[in-house]
């Protein structure tokens, strides 16, 4: 089959799968999991000791795992060395339409100490394409879209959602703004797909933009961004694509409630409370690559109550950051006291109405705020912090204040924790 029809049917597939409860979804899961640890385990030379055995056996990965036996893991004879090469060449030329005997190769955006290598497969690009356009087209699969994607790095991945009506303009974060919006003006996309970062600054132009939907990717989507952003395109939903180089894990719903993506991921949920959680993915729809018990360093928010739309897949209340980023504080009674981001956002917000912001905990544990706010918002800043160590019973470290600016070469983080634990 050609390429075209690869997609459309996987557009189909996925487009008119319906699950009537939970169990029928995890009965699915089941039988698609046994196929593809059946697949792994004879292909793949780290997992050939694992055939037979259940998926609970099988070890835990993470992305520096992956990286140090990168050769033996992937089933397509791919070495890590030619991999990183070409990707690292592509991001240099701002070419990235290069194949490593027919395997796309991409590089993660290191928001992690460990920069990650993926690979795709033509086949699992074509189904990864189906698959997304299932999730974010608004009407017919059919009917015509321009749509404009912002993003560090292009790829035959994102490349292979174009077709005769569906035009796709990747927009390199790296040019000019002023370039990037003469073009998205004379495009007038239909659908903008952007980091948060790069949605705020498209604000001022929304009214000559006027997309249909705006799509989230890349950063964590705060609260009040979002609605400076759903303000300005004059619309109630900014839809979100988590999407990482370990798979498409979660899309939203019409609703605008986030779910996971669990017809072709299975989600192991380690929880930090009650309604927080790490994700271990195995998705049973790769491969070349396999992500087998991937230990992300994602902090995800349960949703407790159902959605509206009536999906038995996981919902979630946010994706709340990097587990890296949980603040530690001193306690006063000796040991430790952590804090969750989504905490330490409201400790900002409490303090006013702040349009820009960035809170970030160094090494040594002190606290740096850049913000372009008055003293008055400074004093509140430091009520509100005086009442959270009351509250959490741990000892105030130094707080320093500093203009605000974004370096737009990284991935905008409004939360940051740099101390070691």
């Amino acid at each position: 089959m050609s390429n075209k029809l690869n997609i459309l049917m996987t557009y189909l597939k996925y487009k008119n799968k319906h699950f009537k409860d939970r169990d029928a979804l995890e009965s699915y899961q089941k039988k698609q999991i046994g196929k593809q640890l059946d697949f792994v385990t004879s292909h793949s030379k780290f997992y050939e000791s694992y055939k037979g055995r259940p998926l609970s056996d099988y070890p835990l990965m993470d992305k520096k795992q992956m990286m140090a036996n990168f050769d033996e893991l992937n089933t397509v004879g791919t070495n890590r060395e030619e991999a990183m090469k070409l990707a690292i060449d592509s991001e240099r030329s701002r070419d990235f339409s290069e194949k490593l005997n027919h395997i796309t190769v991409g590089l993660s955006s290191g928001t992690s100490d460990t920069r990650g290598i993926f690979l795709v497969s033509d086949k699992e690009k074509d189904m990864w394409a189906g698959y997304i356009l299932s999730k974010v087209l608004y009407g017919s699969i059919l009917d015509k879209y321009e749509v404009a994607f912002f993003m560090r790095a292009n790829s035959n991945l994102y490349e292979s959602v174009s077709s005769s009506n569906i035009h796709f303009v990747f927009y390199d974060i790296y040019q000019s703004v002023e370039d990037n919006i003469r073009k998205l003006i004379a495009q007038k996309p239909d659908i903008v797909v952007g980091q948060p970062s790069i949605l705020l600054d498209l604000c001022r132009y929304a009214k000559d933009i006027r997309p249909k939907k705006v799509i989230s990717i890349a950063e964590v989507l705060e609260d009040r961004d979002r609605e400076v952003i759903c303000k300005a395109f004059g619309t109630d939903v900014i839809h979100q694509v988590y999407q990482c180089t370990e798979g498409c894990l979660a899309t939203t719903c019409e609703y605008g409630t986030i779910h996971l993506n669990e017809d072709i991921v299975y989600v192991e949920k380690e929880y930090l409370d009650d309604k927080r959680f790490i994700p271990v993915i195995t998705d049973f729809t790769r491969t070349s690559q396999p992500i087998i018990r991937y230990r992300l360093n994602d902090i995800l928010v349960e949703r407790k109550e159902p959605c509206p739309c009536g999906s038995c897949f996981t919902a979630l209340e946010r994706i709340e950051g990097r587990e890296d980023d949980v603040f530690v504080f001193d306690g006063r009674n000796d040991g430790k006291v952590t804090v969750f981001p989504d905490f330490m956002r409201r400790l900002v917000l409490f303090s006013g109405d702040v349009s820009d912001y960035r809170i970030v905990q160094t090494e040594q544990g002190d606290l740096e705020v850049y913000w372009n706010e008055d003293d008055a918002m400074k004093d509140k800043f430091m009520t509100e912090l005086k009442k959270m160590a009351d509250d959490r019973d741990f000892i105030i470290p130094s707080v320093s204040f500093h203009g605000y600016s974004f370096d737009r070469s990284k991935k905008l983080k409004r939360v940051e924790s740099r101390r070691k634990r």
